[in-house]
């Protein structure tokens, strides 16, 4: 069903690392961009951590499916979440979640507040 994703920066330590891969953050907000195409979610998605880093939010929830629909491209959405993610500096780490939450299909990522 497709690779975890996982990344962190320097400053986030393994055992925070941990917590956040087994759910152990409550999750503040979500999105689910399931079924867009890029162009539409991505800005949504840039949107989305902006507004939750201004809210403070430390965990949130990604869903970008896992690419089941895309054929031999494999899961086009998910590597863009994946490329996207790394590059803000507000997003400190990001997990894919456990089963219960989306598995593959699905991040949780760890903020920094602005």
């Amino acid at each position: 069903y497709g690779a975890a994703l996982r990344f962190h920066r320097a400053s986030v330590g393994k055992r925070t690392m941990r917590k956040l891969a087994r759910g152990g953050y409550s999750v503040q907000a979500e999105i689910d961009l399931h079924g867009m195409t890029l162009a539409e979610a991505k800005p949504r998605l840039t949107d989305f951590i902006d507004y939750c880093a201004m809210q403070g939010h430390l965990c949130v929830r990604v869903v970008h499916g896992r690419g089941v629909g895309s054929g031999n491209r494999g899961p086009v959405l998910k590597n863009a979440v994946n490329r996207w993610l790394r590059r803000w500096d507000t997003v400190l780490a990001f997990v894919s979640t456990r089963q219960v939450d989306g598995g593959t299909g699905a991040v949780y990522v760890l903020l920094q507040k602005i």
